[in-house]
């Protein structure tokens, strides 16, 4: 596997669990847009880091607070702008943020360029996956402003009317004594229509207790920050970030408030989101893993799991490249709209090769990516036998064309050959060329009428030590000729086999042969027959160049060949000759050091099965 992270720019298998991953990717897609929506509208500095402070993402509103840029802020952690005076509180926060899930807190801050303010700071735990997200709202100006009301009422008048946020006065039976213009918009009432309510009169169910609760934490304390949810004139519900303070002027107290609906409903969709993520993710039925943008696996499913054959805890928190028995599939090259394509890997417990089709989503959320994994080695394989099956029939439909058309001539020009052998006319050291081509051609036509099956011939006990010696015997001279020595290995018994002799007798002329051509230079052939219980084995092993093990899959194949001499159909009909037979063609094969045939065939076979196969294509053909 190959991975590169993508750069600057948005960016982001057909059965079972197809739908599933649509619906995923769709949904992470819109909440995505949502949250940048967000992030990019906002008045208030907005962040989402991790547990230890290390800054994710950051919004614009962030870097004008702090009056850097967002590269410059990322490289910073969550803290790290506080003034020494601010410290234990920002300490404290931390602390009670993993009990309470939510903190807020007026914190002194001194910036880069020296200058110091005063920020609010709100921190919700895990807000989106394991992430926390941090607003920071500048309240320089309000912190100034409210410290000045206490000495300046013209002043606080000023501040009053201007504040951008809610600000409503109210006494100890919390009837609204004042409310600001921003506070009136907020509750949608008119500054005299305000006047004439009660802050409970905002309430509704339990948020009537939780107001309560609120009151006596302010009577103890002075002061409190909290949120909760109101309902205003109309109907409509907002929930509103608060912060009270007791008795600012003689028995009054005053409130701010801050609409955070839309991030409230965010935060909830982003949860919500997480977890019909995970009930998708851990159910689906293709592999789904999760990858961070160093490659390093963050999480993986169930049956991605299964289809490596390896253990989550094993595979966690590593590099995508430690996948055992190193996976073949390749992502580098990140586009913005993904990536799809296919790869292999070598099962290492059954040795097989598995296919797979992957799709590769980039910053599902940020720095992190999606690829899904569908596992199509059966359908693959399905596909290349109904290749090799059509191939096959479309040949043997031409075979049984070309032999028809040729052996008869053949067979005139062979009578004519042999009236001319002897004539002192005509030179006889041409003839034997073309007698010698015109055997070739024999063996050619003869291959295409094994392929078509149109020759009829029935199943008999061959004595296969008589048989083999016969083809060595044959084929020796070329051996000779080839510096190559032929040894053969029998047992002590002879051995006897069903079948259908001239087509065996073909089979093993065949791979004898291309043994042979396999050693360009000389070398040794060992042909070895043995008998195992039911089986008769017969096994050719060369020591020549060898064959590229991914090619040994070809073997079989119409036209392949291995040598450079030859049409390619030995083998063909070699492989078809003995699957015919109720056998099977084994080869292995290091390049350098040499090839083993291993042909298995049934001692016995059922002969009647055999001949109304036989019959029934020759009646087709005919």
């Amino acid at each position: 596997m190959g991975y590169k992270k993508e750069g600057k720019g948005n960016s982001s298998l057909i059965e079972d669990g197809s739908k599933e991953t649509t619906e995923l990717q769709t949904e992470l897609i819109e909440n995505n847009y949502k949250l940048h929506h967000i992030f990019n509208h906002s008045r208030d500095g907005m962040t989402l880091s991790t547990q230890k402070g290390t800054l994710i993402e950051v919004n614009q509103a962030c870097c004008e607070i702090f009056e850097l840029d967002k590269e410059t802020i990322k490289t910073k952690i969550i803290g790290y702008h506080v003034a020494p005076e601010g410290r234990e509180a920002f300490r404290k926060m931390r602390s009670e943020l993993q009990e309470k899930g939510y903190v807020v807190e007026k914190l002194p801050i001194i910036l880069m360029n020296g200058k110091r303010k005063v920020v609010e700071l709100s921190i919700t735990l895990q807000a989106y996956r394991d992430l926390n997200l941090s607003i920071i709202r500048d309240v320089t100006l309000e912190t100034d402003l409210l410290n000045k009301m206490m000495e300046n009422q013209e002043k606080l008048t000023s501040v009053f009317e201007c504040a951008l946020d809610g600000i409503i006065i109210w006494n100890e039976d919390r009837s609204i004594v004042d409310a600001n213009p921003a506070a009136c918009e907020l509750f949608n009432l008119s500054r005299e229509e305000i006047k004439l309510y009660n802050l409970f009169d905002f309430l509704e169910g339990t948020n009537v207790s939780i107001g309560k609760s609120f009151q006596k934490q302010l009577e103890e304390r002075g002061e409190i920050r909290g949120d909760i949810q109101f309902t205003m004139a109309g109907g409509n519900k907002k929930h509103l970030e608060f912060t009270s303070k007791k008795s600012i002027y003689g028995n009054l107290y005053m409130t701010i408030y801050r609409d955070i609906t839309e991030t409230k409903k965010m935060i909830v969709e982003l949860k919500e989101s997480e977890e019909r993520f995970r009930r998708l993710f851990e159910g689906a039925l293709d592999g789904m893993a999760i990858l961070n943008e160093e490659g390093i696996f963050v999480n993986l499913n169930r049956a991605c799991c299964r289809m490596f054959d390896i253990d989550y805890n094993s595979v966690i928190h590593s590099h995508y490249s430690e996948l055992e028995n190193k996976c073949e599939i390749m992502w580098d090259h990140s586009s913005e709209y993904g990536r799809s394509g296919e790869g292999k890997r070598i099962n290492p417990i059954t040795n097989e090769t598995q296919v797979f089709n992957f799709t590769l989503s980039y910053h599902i959320y940020p720095g992190h990516h999606l690829v899904i994994i569908r596992d199509v080695t059966e359908m693959k394989n399905a596909e290349e036998n109904l290749r090799k099956t059509e191939t096959s029939h479309v040949l043997g439909d031409l075979a049984a064309g070309v032999a028809h058309e040729i052996r008869n001539p053949l067979s005139t020009i062979k009578g004519f050959l042999q009236l001319l052998a002897g004539n002192d006319s005509v030179n006889q050291e041409l003839l034997k060329v073309v007698g010698s081509e015109m055997e070739q051609v024999e063996e050619i036509v003869n291959e295409f009428l094994l392929l078509s099956k149109r020759e009829f011939s029935s199943f008999e006990s061959v004595n296969m030590n008589t048989l083999l010696k016969e083809v060595i015997e044959r084929l020796s001279t070329k051996a000779i000729d080839s510096g190559i020595d032929m040894i053969e290995v029998y047992g002590d018994a002879e051995i006897y086999c069903e079948c259908i002799r001239s087509h065996i007798n073909q089979v093993l002329t065949n791979i004898i042969e291309n043994g042979i051509e396999s050693m360009s230079i000389g070398g040794t052939l060992r042909v070895t027959l043995t008998d195992k219980r039911s089986e008769v084995m017969i096994e050719v092993e060369d020591n020549g160049d060898g064959i590229p093990l991914h090619l040994i899959d070809r073997l079989g194949e119409p036209y392949y060949q291995t040598s450079e001499k030859g049409t390619g159909l030995g083998l063909m009909v070699s492989y078809k000759v003995v699957e015919e037979h109720g056998g099977h063609i084994d080869v292995s094969s290091k390049q350098g050091i040499g090839t083993i045939f291993q042909i298995t065939l049934p001692s016995h076979v059922d002969q009647n099965k055999n001949r109304i196969g036989i019959r029934s294509e020759k009646s087709d053909c005919d």
